[in-house]
């Protein structure tokens, strides 16, 4: 939990003592507690092509300590990606993975700029709107360089070099899952060689993603035209001026985004699934040495996309992600765990937890804060990770969004079911312009849930445009 956030629940909780609750009848639980069926042993692995490329479905990750066998892991390993393979496995050492976590985080800081061209906060003009495209585009090609710095005429040799190579494949899967989710749309029209080019797929990403926003499609060769302006720049800050223009000028002549409009509506999936991806493996990055192995693996159910992560942490030792979400307790992996990531008919996306052995992950509340919020609101309780919900139901003037995660109190041999619910409701109107159409939030509702066998404890916050 990061400290600010600490300190204001406890004042909000010494403010304003117990946290409202009421009575549940007997067995009233067993309404909300209910733990979805795993699809993962009935999921098929699917061979996934693009461009006639065959692109690898599952990933392996494993610990390797010395950084020469690493190294050479890293170069076999990409060598075969761009030829194509169904399976990618590499080595990587806790040098390298400190290299991966710097990269990732950059490349997070991305995706969330691209946020505020999604959604800005005020109209944008088409010189703006350009400034805010370039600016992801330079960024995009920082990463690129940390990424495959050996594929630029004349870079230099130095240790950087290799360290970043284990970060091109790892964004490079994430594109391809994006992909996936989008049915082909967001990395359609590349070539094989070009589906093999970071720099070439994250341009069309951001290309794509952006046009998107502004309800054009990217006219027909501007990612080659902007990856070239790239590649060739002696530093990605001097291109910003040349993709300025060259932004603008084709923004006006851009066609506009077709009927099936699947890449608006991946737009939400991209800035609320990908940076906290990016941030979860950006935290086994900073924790490799206690790692084992990481592997991923893209399946198929009944025409949905089945996402499986496999973390084996080291015998003895324990991985911790702390910093998610603003108030979000510690996250401990010990041992093995397969983490299942699949969606239901009413769109809900559902993450599982599916312990491997001696494997276990646990939610805890550590901390004085949560002292303090155990002895003044509620009785929260540590304990084993069951089950995390997701669902969003946009509407014409709002949206909303719900996350519940079920966890097994530890200690707690009568019946041990908790549920946390969090739900986010954000209401407001559409402001109908000569040139646009968009839509201002006036009041956003929170309510958090925390539900035990006997009790229930809500706290709800209403924030209105303006106040």
């Amino acid at each position: 939990m990061r400290v600010p956030a600490a300190i204001c629940l406890v004042l909000l909780v010494s403010a304003t003592g117990c946290m409202p609750s009421r009575k549940l009848p007997a067995g009233a639980l067993d309404e909300y507690w209910y733990l979805h069926a795993d699809t993962w042993p009935q999921a098929r692995r699917e061979s996934l092509q693009l461009a006639g490329r065959t692109l690898p479905t599952r990933w392996v990750f494993r610990q390797e300590p010395s950084l020469i066998w690493s190294t050479v892991s890293m170069v076999r390993a990409i060598d075969a990606l761009k030829v194509g393979t169904d399976d990618f496995e590499m080595a990587v050492s806790p040098t390298h993975a400190e290299m991966l976590a710097r990269v990732l985080a950059q490349f997070r800081g991305t995706l969330e700029g691209l946020r505020d061209i999604a959604e800005p906060d005020e109209p944008r003009s088409p010189r703006r709107w350009a400034s805010a495209v370039a600016g992801a585009l330079v960024s995009t090609e920082e990463v690129v360089r940390l990424a495959v710095e050996r594929e630029r005429p004349g870079a230099s040799k130095g240790r950087d070099e290799a360290l970043g190579w284990s970060a091109g494949p790892v964004i490079q899967m994430l594109a391809a899952y994006l992909d996936e989710r989008t049915g082909g749309d967001l990395l359609a029209g590349m070539g094989g060689v070009e589906v093999g080019r970071l720099r070439e797929v994250l341009t069309q990403v951001i290309l794509r993603l952006g046009f998107a926003a502004a309800g054009k499609r990217d006219p027909p060769g501007l990612r080659t035209s902007v990856a070239a302006a790239l590649r060739e720049a002696k530093d990605p800050g001097s291109a910003r001026r040349k993709l300025l223009t060259m932004l603008t000028e084709q923004l006006a002549s851009a066609p506009p985004a077709g009927p099936d409009r699947r890449l608006p509506a991946l737009l939400g999936t991209v800035f609320a699934v990908a940076p906290r991806m990016l941030e979860v493996l950006e935290g086994f990055a900073r924790q490799w040495d206690r790692m084992d192995s990481l592997a991923v693996e893209l399946r198929r159910h009944r025409g949905r996309p089945v996402v499986s992560v496999t973390v084996k942490v080291q015998p003895g030792k324990q991985l911790r992600l702390t910093r998610l979400h603003l108030l979000q307790p510690e996250v401990v992996f010990r041992g093995g765990t397969r983490i299942t990531v699949q969606t239901t008919d009413l769109g809900e996306t559902v993450v599982l937890f599916e312990p491997l052995r001696d494997g276990k992950v646990e939610i805890r509340f550590d901390g004085i804060a949560y002292v303090l919020v155990r002895l003044l609101a509620l009785p929260l309780a540590s304990g084993a990770l069951r089950e995390v919900r997701v669902s969003a139901a946009p509407g014409p003037t709002g949206r909303l969004t719900n996350v519940a995660v079920l966890m097994e109190a530890g200690g707690d041999r009568t019946d041990p079911r908790r549920i946390l619910a969090f739900q986010d409701v954000r209401c407001g109107r559409i402001v109908r312009e000569p040139f646009r159409v968009r839509r201002i939030t006036q009041r956003t509702e929170q309510i958090f849930n925390y539900l035990t066998p006997t009790r229930r404890y809500t706290y709800r916050r209403v924030k209105v445009a303006g106040e």
